[in-house]
């Protein structure tokens, strides 16, 4: 790596650190300017046993969302205040003219962004679903004032299996109230579980007043375990309807495999698969229009490519809502606005100066 490529990087990195950080702290500002009355309430509330740390934990917790989130437009941002500051300074020419083409001068740019984005997507897989977690039952307590105990929730096992719950409370030792379980038989006739209470002991469901309803009769049943209907299977139901965004793609799957007409689940796959690639295709479409040696078209061209990168999210909204609604194919709703704006990108990366 030449002298000019760390400088590049070393420009990129710290901007990428500053708009990072002045987008997460804006946002958290905001939200504890906007929700302090409901902190108030809820730490007034003795059965919520919330203290002024679970506030600051429910924070800490947000950052990663917050930057999953907004990771490409901080990319973008950064990138193109980057480009101005080589510019303002008037180091892009000397590069330029000594015979380093454009796209060999904004390589450290890109490197570090792939670094960045491969490095959150593994991060979103090994961490998120965790912090998902905790996240939404602070987010139950301090804003709604109750503890995260979903109702009415349905979940597919494999085989067809369906569950009912009409509360489930997560934790470390789950519980269900009113649970049901629909499924066939070997013959293929229905055949129903019904209990009263089922709490997740050992790897299965300790149920009370359990009952199994068959075509022969009924029986008592004590446990039942069926692959795909675990607690962690319960909560993925739950935010595959509440929180679908914030689902990793190993979520994603086992949703799948309980369900595989599941389109919404699908369509958000395909586009986890390709998320680590959106930062580098908007780097793509945003530094060409900001690459200019005057100071006038240089600031039209930075306000395009935030147009163009906008547009991206309007169209990638579009294909998830198509994909989801079966317009749409779920592969095709969820590569086609990584494949058209990135050959979006490689166009305006052919019209750059050099």
């Amino acid at each position: 790596m030449q002298r000019f490529d760390r400088y590049v990087l070393r420009a990129f990195l710290s901007q990428w650190l500053v708009v990072g950080l002045a987008f997460m702290g804006l946002f958290t500002v905001l939200e504890i300017l906007g929700k302090a009355d409901e902190f108030q309430e809820a730490l007034a509330m003795e059965e919520l046993a919330l203290t002024g740390g679970d506030i600051f934990y429910y924070y800490m917790l947000n950052l990663p969302f917050l930057l999953l989130q907004f990771a490409p437009y901080i990319t973008l941002i950064a990138g193109l205040g980057t480009v101005a500051q080589l510019l303002r300074n008037r180091e892009w020419t000397p590069i330029l003219v000594a015979g380093r083409s454009t796209w060999r001068a904004f390589l450290p740019i890109f490197f570090a962004t792939a670094l960045i984005s491969f490095g959150l997507g593994i991060f979103r897989e090994a961490q998120l679903p965790d912090f998902l977690r905790a996240h939404e039952s602070l987010q139950r307590q301090l804003f709604n004032q109750i503890r995260w105990q979903p109702e009415d929730l349905w979940t597919r096992g494999e085989g067809d299996v369906r569950m009912h719950a009409t509360r489930f409370t997560p934790g470390d030792r789950p519980v269900i109230e009113g649970l049901e379980i629909f499924s066939l038989d070997a013959s293929g006739k229905d055949e129903r579980v019904l209990a009263d209470r089922a709490v997740w002991e050992g790897g299965a469901w300790k149920l009370e007043q359990g009952v199994r309803i068959f075509d022969r009769g009924e029986e008592r049943v004590e446990r039942y375990f069926h692959a795909g209907l675990a607690p962690t299977d319960l909560e993925r139901s739950y935010f595959a309807h509440n929180r679908p965004l914030d689902l990793s793609a190993s979520d994603l799957k086992a949703l799948l495999r309980g369900d595989p007409d599941h389109r919404q689940a699908a369509t958000l796959l395909w586009g986890l698969r390709l998320w680590p690639l959106i930062s580098l295709i908007l780097l793509g479409l945003g530094l060409p229009f900001a690459l200019s040696f005057e100071r006038r078209s240089s600031l039209e061209g930075v306000a395009t490519g935030l147009l163009l990168c906008a547009l991206y999210f309007v169209v990638d909204l579009l294909m998830r809502d198509f994909g989801g609604r079966g317009a749409l194919s779920p592969w095709l709703a969820g590569s086609a606005p990584v494949l058209l704006f990135g050959s979006l990108g490689l166009w305006s990366f052919g019209r750059m100066p050099n």
